[in-house]
């Protein structure tokens, strides 16, 4: 092979007789000339092309006899898609073509490839007629337009990467003449070309065929690939044809950050130990996330521990060390190599078979090319192995599953990558069947979530009227007439107001959709300009009629605790007068008071609750509007639609009732009269993660181990409240005056709030600016000196289906926690033996402590229905040698069984917590936390959460309280409990008595 410089750094690559060169243009004529051959491997010992081969050369020829548009291959890593390109090229009779690569050292690789056109030689798929390629790499920006022609002049196939020929100093000249000159592109690895970086090479590119090679259809950057995917190969049917060895997963379960790294490295080397020995010259690939992380692992991990291994490091920035560290791979010295990723894309190194991923991928896509490279089939090796921490949460739910306990990476990447590429093709041929003169393409379109409703008995629709609305000049239109959408889009130019020429414009897009569903007899319209609409709708239908006026107002019904943040109202002032008023914030209450005496009319209206036993949002407006506060894409718009459809058209709703219900705040000046039962920590605490330290000696503790509880429960004493764990506690006061409220501290250790992203607040000065929640008996909720109350009535009496009475014999029904000494008179203990006695459960865990989910977590698993049963059981010791009917016994438990929800709404955090607290348990106490089961089966049933649905229990556990003698005032707390739990998330509230 001959290399021939060309300017001052690009080079030509050709491989031909006598080491003569031949001509760009007599080499396109001899494939013109001759004929290619397609062999296919039939048996094992035949030479041709893969099936999946000949499938990816077919498409992309079928592609071609109808269309010009870019098109995407989708080919699992190893089944040789480069052979793919080069058939492509040579079959197609490319008369140039330029191929883009992500690194040099693939560019090196490909060039090579083309160059020899060995392996379409060996398989019998061109005869000696054919010439090889003259192959131009272009490394370097050319210093002059003429060198660059020379370049390509000479040139039948132009190797380089993206990175080069999107870079600013690669003038656009430069790129004009190189995309003018070749009437072929091809991307390999396309998913590495940003969205940006693409759409500027495709605008270069507009004139020449388009292909896109990958093993996924969406990019790093997390935008889906331009063009078709006209052919994709599944990953089930590589593994079933034997491109591919099975991988052998090796999970380590640590929690600990401090000794993570070592546990991994140390399992790794076990394995790679095993191979040696059995004659498999395997490597080590030690995979971190940086440059700077690599270094910290082979400094502090590999060439400290396993130095026999000769360690090296390879990074992109330590080139000249790479060198040295290539060669002593190579040579065979070094068995451990240390890097980012995998070097690069394309790198080909076969005895790479043991990976130990110390930072995961956070995107599946690259998480599956990645481990597809060490699971290729070569001779004289054996299996791929991986190891990594399970325990780690800092990736996407789609690879949860590829990182839980005993999982079958063969069968989970399997279907993972088939389902992740089926679930893309099944959105293009959506927007397939979408038809018009689109500019942007359906899948890019994410409105916000609103519409107009419109009710209509038409039997037709006019789509094709769209344009006596709009400009086609200045528009496009998609037009999906299965599921009866249509999509406009349209580019419209305002002058500028604070600037007198006319020649300075603003241009905006605006977005147009309508859907027509016809079962319902309604159709819908979003728009980016809501003046738009009714035109719009003329346009379409014959007749209709937009939904207006009180009917907009039942989209609010079936949303439990809806706090609204936004009330509109028109009030008539005289006959010819109308006043408009907006309340937010506290003032609330008077807009909804006004609605409800008849005083003013509801003019729009926006709030967040809970439905379906999740947290939403809705509002809605008197002249139609109806929104949600997100966006998303037009499949998920057409559902939500018909989801408020069905409420808007369900005459038996009154919005009355509705607003009766909704929770309103009120400023007060001085502590409710009313009994506090519970105390949460603010959200912003929850929602960042932080960590609480103690200021004396500076310890750090993670937010699960604390508890934040009250101090008195009645209805005059001074609002104190508490925030401890098992080693220190800080005790805090919430005074409300005439001025406001402030948090005062009162006694204990002083404590501080250290947020992640550095910032230390003491804990009293974080409580002025974010007050705790406090809940009162009668449904109440206070932050700071703003209570907040509902209207709703509560039931009177606890359902007695709800409550089931326990013998207690042999229990001190004053012993609440069984401890880490399992004492046997402890009314936890006697709740975890009875559980156990039911032989129902998979999971019972002793959760008892600060930070505690429940007292007890109890688990099972109904295989046929595919649903996993959760049940909290929150304990509470008794205030009297015997049962009786004191309130004061239900109190702080209720309280405890309502935080619950913080876990319902998000079941895997749960499952994490209660791994955590075991970690923790058996590092701090020596015990385990598990009364049944244990860490296996707790990972097997997390990564089940993504095909079953769960469902959730509590009880209170309070053998202090008689079945019998339950008063009025104990009844309200349950009733209060039980409504809050039903509201927010749907569970269940049960009570275990004497």
């Amino acid at each position: 092979m001959k290399c021939e410089k060309i300017g001052k750094g690009n080079y030509i690559l050709y491989q031909h007789r006598d080491d003569t060169l031949i001509g760009a243009e007599y080499v396109w004529d001899t494939w013109k000339n001759n004929t290619f051959s397609f062999p296919k491997i039939c048996k094992e010992e035949d030479n041709g092309f893969r099936s999946a081969q000949l499938g990816a050369i077919y498409a992309i020829k079928s592609h071609w006899t109808v269309s010009e548009s870019p098109a995407t291959v989708v080919m699992p890593t190893g089944t040789g898609k480069t052979e793919v390109m080069i058939a492509t090229v040579i079959s197609e009779q490319c008369h140039k073509t330029c191929v883009i690569v992500p690194s040099d050292m693939l560019r090196k690789q490909t060039a090579e490839r083309f160059c020899t056109l060995k392996k379409l030689r060996e398989i019998g798929a061109i005869n000696n007629a054919f010439e090889n390629p003259v192959v131009g790499l272009l490394k370097t920006t050319p210093e002059t337009v003429e060198e660059l022609k020379a370049l390509i002049d000479v040139s039948n196939v132009i190797v380089s990467t993206m990175s080069l020929i999107s870079y600013s100093k690669f003038r656009a000249k430069y790129l004009d003449v190189l995309s003018l000159s070749c009437d072929i592109l091809i991307i390999d690895e396309a998913h590495h070309v940003a969205a940006k970086t693409w759409a500027h090479v495709k605008s270069a590119f507009s004139n020449a065929k388009c292909l896109q090679f990958t093993a996924t259809p969406f990019r790093n950057d997390g935008k889906k690939i331009d063009g078709d995917i006209i052919y994709s190969f599944p990953l089930a049917l590589a593994q079933r044809e034997g491109y591919f060895k099975p991988i052998k997963f090796y999970p380590i379960m640590q929690f600990d950050d401090n000794i993570k790294d070592l546990s991994i490295a140390k399992k790794a080397v076990e394995i790679l130990d095993e191979d040696l020995k059995n004659n498999h010259p395997h490597l080590l690939l030690v995979r971190a996330s940086t440059q700077k992380r690599a270094r910290v692992l082979y400094d502090n991990v590999y060439n400290k521990y396993f130095k026999k291994y000769s360690p090296v490091l390879i990074v992109s920035d330590n080139k000249s060390e790479n060198k040295k560290a290539f060669k002593k791979i190579d040579d065979g010295d070094a068995k451990i190599i240390v890097c980012v990723d995998m070097f690069s894309e394309g790198i080909d190194i076969p005895q790479l078979k043991i990976c130990a991923i110390h930072d995961k991928y956070k995107s599946l896509p690259i998480m599956l090319q990645f481990v597809g490279r060490f699971a290729r089939t070569q001779q004289n090796l054996g299996e791929a192995s991986v190891v990594a921490n399970i325990v780690d949460d800092d990736i996407q739910e789609s690879l949860e599953e590829l990182y839980s306990q005993d999982a079958d990476w063969n069968a989970i990447i399997k279907n993972m990558s088939d389902t992740f590429i089926e679930r893309e093709v099944q959105f293009q041929k959506f927007a397939r069947d979408f038809s018009g003169k689109e500019i942007i393409p359906i899948s890019y379109i994410k409105p916000k979530i609103s519409m107009f409703m419109y009710k209509t008995n038409a039997d037709e629709w006019h789509w094709e009227n769209w344009n006596t609305v709009f400009d086609e000049e200045h528009c496009s239109y998609s037009v999906n007439e299965k599921e009866k959408i249509l999509v406009i889009t349209e580019l419209s130019s305002s002058y500028v107001v604070w600037n007198d020429s006319k020649d300075i414009t603003n241009e905006t897009w605006n977005l147009y959709i309508l859907y027509w569903n016809k079962k319902k007899n309604v159709f819908y319209i979003n728009t980016t300009d809501k003046g738009m609409a009714n035109k719009f709708a003329e346009a379409i239908f014959d007749e209709f009629k937009l939904v207006r006026g009180e009917e907009v107002f039942r989209c609010l019904y079936g949303i439990n605790r809806l706090m609204l943040s936004s009330v509109g109202l028109k009030t008539a002032i005289s006959s010819h007068h109308i006043r408009y008023r907006m309340f937010a914030g506290i003032d609330i209450a008077e807009g909804i008071t006004n609605i409800i005496r008849g005083n003013s009319i509801k003019s729009n209206l926006f709030g967040i609750g809970y439905e379906n036993g999740k947290k939403t949002s809705i509002g809605c407006s008197y002249k139609g509007t109806i929104w949600s506060r997100w966006v998303e894409k037009i499949d998920y718009w057409q559902k939500w639609c018909d989801e408020q459809a069905d409420k808007i058209l369900n005459d038996n709703i009154k919005t009355e009732d509705i607003l009766e219900n909704t929770l309103m705040p009120k400023v007060i000046k001085k502590r409710p009269q009313l009994i506090p039962y519970r105390i949460d920590f603010p959200t912003e605490v929850i929602d960042d993660d932080c960590e609480l330290i103690v200021k004396t000696t500076n310890v750090r503790y993670e937010l699960i181990y604390w508890d934040i509880g009250l101090v008195k429960f009645d209805e005059s004493s001074p609002l104190n409240f508490y925030v401890e764990n098992e080693n220190v506690k800080e005790v805090f006061t919430l005074n409300i005056d005439d001025n406001g409220y402030n948090i005062e501290h009162k006694s204990g250790s002083k404590l501080s709030i250290y947020f992640r992203h550095g910032k230390t607040v003491e804990l009293k000065d974080f409580f002025t600016d974010n007050p705790p929640q406090i809940y009162f008996v009668d449904g109440s909720l206070l932050e700071g000196n703003i209570i907040i109350k509902s209207n709703k009535m509560l039931s009177k009496l606890f359902p007695k289906e709800c409550i089931d009475s326990w013998e207690w014999n042999g229990v001190d029904i004053k012993k609440e926690s069984q401890t880490p000494n399992k004492l046997l008179d402890s009314i936890q203990y006697r709740v975890i033996d009875r559980l156990k006695q039911s032989e129902d459960y998979c999971i019972i865990f002793d959760d008892d402590g600060s930070g505690e989910v429940a007292d007890v977590v109890a688990m099972k698993e109904d295989v046929d229905s595919k649903k996993i049963y959760i049940e909290f059981y929150h304990c509470k010791y008794s205030h009297g040698e015997r049962a009786g009917a004191r309130v004061g016994d239900l109190y702080e438990v209720c309280g405890q069984a309502e935080k619950c929800i913080n876990w319902v709404f998000d079941t895997k955090r749960l499952f994490d917590q209660l791994l955590k607290r075991e970690q923790k348990s058996k590092t701090n106490r020596k015990s385990s936390r598990f009364e049944l089961g244990d860490e296996k089966m707790l990972f097997q049933l997390r990564k089940k959460l993504k095909y079953y649905t769960t469902e959730f229990s509590v009880y209170i556990v309070q053998p202090g309280v008689d079945s019998q003698k339950i008063s009025s005032a104990m009844h309200q707390l349950l009733c209060c409990s039980q409504t809050f739990l039903q509201e927010t998330c749907s569970i269940p509230l049960k009570l275990i008595c004497s």
